[in-house]
Order: structure tokens, then C-alpha cells, then sequence
């Protein structure tokens, strides 16, 4: 009796020891299991946070992409504006150029005229009579005073000033003609110097007018 209580007892001692085993190895178990997930939540959030920070290192690489496109964007469109404002003006002095070039060789062209007109009056003293040369100085000055009319007329409807002036020039050369035709048929001893006079006086106009209209367009550059 006493043996198999003996017994009894020792296979009781090997159950609770077993038991506090087992228990043992589940706790064991159970805290590597919390371990585990311990160790699973915290690579979850490192690879989160990696994760943010590659997205923010991301987003500041964008930021400074835009700002260095916007940057360049920003040259460009600088650089194209100053490129069209250099081609207007330079349009714009071509034009100008182009023009005082045309109002020279225009004021150069009519001296030459005016200048030839007063040398054929010179000549006709001489080689024509009397009574038709007093009839071509009036027809002369009758056909300047019409030129400068239709001058005039142009220059209003145009609105022009360099025509207007040109008009007045006309009707100057037409009161020319007149007071050389009074200074002819009184005979006149000073009809050859004045008539000198005139046409050198028609050359050194246009020739000044045409160095004060380069003169002009020099200064306004």
C-alpha cells in the first residue's frame, strides 16, 4: 500500500512538473510570438517611415526640378523677349533708315530739277526772242503755282507734312519765276545776279535741309 502510494505520489510530481513544463514552453512561446510581432510591427513601421522619407526626399526632388524648370523657363522667356524687342527695333531703324534715305534722296533729286529748271532759264536769255521767253516765264510760273496746288491737295488728303513742304517749295520757285519775268521785261541790270543768286540759294536749301533731316535721324537714335 505504502509502494503504491509512493507511486501515486511520484507520477503526480512527474504530472505537475510536466504541466509547469508546458506551461514554461507556451509562455516561452507566446513571448516569442509577441517578439515576433513585436519585431514584424516595428520592420512594418521602418519600412513606413523609409517609405515617407523616400516620398518626401521624392517630393523635394520634384519641388527643386520645378523650381530649376521654372528658372530656365523663366531665362527663356527673357531671353525670347529681349530677341523680339532687339528684332522690333532693329525693324523699326531699318524703317527709319529706309525713310530718311528716301526724304534725301527725294530733297537731292529735287535741287537737281530746281537746279536744271533755273540753268534752262539761264540759257534761254540768249537763245530765245524776247516775246517767248516772257511768254515762258509766265507759263513756268503758272505751271509751278498748279504743281503746288495738286501738291497741296495730296498732302491734305495724305496728311503729309514733307508734301506740304514741297507745295510750299513750288509756289516759291513759281514767285521766283514772276520776279525774274518783271526783272526781264524792265531790262533789268541785276536780272543775271539774282538768277545766279536764286539757284545757288535752291542748291544750298535742299543740300541743308536734306544734312538737318540726317542730322534728325541721327539725334533721335
Amino acid at each position: 500500500m505504502r509502494k503504491k502510494q509512493e507511486k501515486e505520489n511520484i507520477s503526480e510530481e512527474k504530472e505537475e512538473k510536466n504541466k509547469d513544463i508546458k506551461d514554461i514552453k507556451n509562455e516561452e512561446k507566446s513571448t516569442n510570438k509577441n517578439k515576433n510581432e513585436k519585431k514584424k510591427k516595428l520592420k512594418k513601421k521602418e519600412k513606413n517611415n523609409i517609405e515617407e522619407i523616400k516620398a518626401e526626399e521624392n517630393e523635394d526632388i520634384d519641388k527643386k526640378v520645378n523650381k530649376e524648370n521654372n528658372e530656365i523657363n523663366e531665362e527663356k522667356l527673357d531671353k525670347i523677349k529681349d530677341e523680339i524687342k532687339k528684332t522690333k527695333k532693329e525693324i523699326k531703324n531699318s524703317q527709319k533708315n529706309k525713310k530718311v534715305r528716301k526724304d534725301i534722296l527725294r530733297n537731292i533729286l529735287i535741287a537737281i530739277i530746281v537746279t536744271v529748271y533755273f540753268l534752262f532759264i539761264n540759257l534761254g536769255v540768249k537763245s530765245i526772242p524776247v516775246t517767248e521767253y516772257i511768254l515762258d516765264l509766265k507759263t513756268f510760273s503758272i505751271f509751278a503755282i498748279i504743281i503746288s496746288i495738286i501738291i497741296f491737295e495730296r498732302a491734305y488728303k495724305k496728311d503729309e507734312n514733307y508734301l506740304a513742304i514741297h507745295g510750299i517749295e513750288m509756289i516759291l520757285v513759281g514767285i521766283e519765276t514772276l520776279v525774274l519775268l518783271q526783272l526781264y521785261s524792265v531790262e533789268s541790270k541785276y536780272f543775271y545776279y539774282i538768277l545766279l543768286g536764286i539757284t545757288l540759294g535752291m542748291i544750298v536749301y535742299y543740300l541743308i535741309k536734306s544734312l538737318v533731316i540726317y542730322i534728325k535721324s541721327r539725334i533721335k537714335k
